[in-house]
């Protein structure tokens, strides 16, 4: 005597979908999605309100101060973005200020990129007028003492003007170099006067 076995395939068709699914399904879930740790997007990792920083020698003198409305850093390329910054030397030798509506540090902190209306102010020594300059872009290496700008710019000292298209100052070595249009309405002083 044979046994026969009626199989009804469909809904043994549609158990092995089923378990093929759930399989494929675990699979899929278990896999570790790919993370670009490349880079990071340009979105900042802190802000600060209100910056103020202060720059000591090593006898513990102060150097220079560095202020703006807001500082905000980005992670991706480590560089730092200030608002509204005024930059002053603290040195008495050396009484600069400086000031614009944006500036861009580098992540040593050693270069400072200063942008849209700078107006750097120089003040007078041994009774003299304070130099200003004003222009769009000025470079600052505060350590090495070091300001230039590719930019149109204008210094003014009284009533003498001085207009050109580039400008290097390197005060360790007391020279400024003009270039570019150079351009010059020099008030000279009265005889006698000072």
């Amino acid at each position: 005597m044979s046994l026969g076995y009626h199989v009804h395939w469909p809904p043994l068709i549609l158990a092995m979908l089923l378990a093929l699914l759930g399989a494929w399904l675990n699979h899929v879930v278990d896999q570790t999605p790919f993370v670009d740790d490349a880079g990071f997007a340009h979105e900042p990792d802190y802000i600060v309100e209100k910056f103020n920083a202060l720059e000591f020698n090593l006898q513990g003198q102060p150097r220079h101060r560095l202020e703006a409305r807001r500082m905000t850093h980005y992670m991706d390329d480590d560089t730092t973005v200030l608002d509204q910054p005024v930059f002053t030397s603290l040195d008495p030798q050396l009484p600069v200020e400086v000031t614009s509506r944006r500036a861009q540090m580098s992540a040593d902190g050693k270069q400072v990129y200063f942008l849209g209306q700078v107006r750097v102010v120089r003040q007078g020594m041994d009774g003299q007028a304070p130099v200003t300059l004003d222009t769009e872009y000025l470079h600052v290496s505060p350590d090495d003492r070091i300001m230039r700008t590719d930019r149109t710019v204008t210094m003014q000292q009284g009533t003498s003007v001085i207009r050109a298209n580039k400008l290097l100052v390197d005060d360790r070595s007391q020279l400024m170099t003009l270039s570019g249009g150079v351009k010059a309405l020099i008030d000279r002083p009265a005889p006698g006067a000072r």
